[in-house]
């Protein structure tokens, strides 16, 4: 019974991580094809925040990702390379997320 309801438990959550990643990669998808369409009309500003904003949610999702795989880890070195993965992600995030705080910072103060 255990046994059971362990792997019904783990099949849940490989399917919630498979589809939070495909989300995620989305996400990234649809904001750099509008980046490319605001490149393509010669408005960079626009391009540039489409591209950090789809970014940075992207990422987000992809670290929600993550976070689901720790849970069914199936041993210390798997646990180990999901954080890992897990921290790059945290990290690529706070770099996209402050840029793009800094280029509204710059884009008030032109204003």
């Amino acid at each position: 019974m255990h046994q059971t309801i362990d792997s019904f438990f783990k099949l849940i959550l490989e399917y919630a991580v498979t589809g939070v990643e495909i989300v995620g990669a989305i996400i990234i998808l649809f904001y750099t094809i509008r980046a490319l369409v605001c490149l393509l009309q010669k408005r960079h500003d626009c391009s540039r925040s489409m591209l950090t904003t789809g970014i940075t949610t992207g990422l987000t999702f992809l670290l929600a990702s993550e976070v689901l795989e720790t849970i069914i880890a199936p041993n210390w070195s798997a646990l180990g390379m999901t954080c890992a993965i897990l921290l790059i992600r945290a990290g690529m995030t706070l770099l996209v997320h402050w840029e793009n705080k800094l280029e509204h910072k710059d884009t008030d103060t032109e204003k």
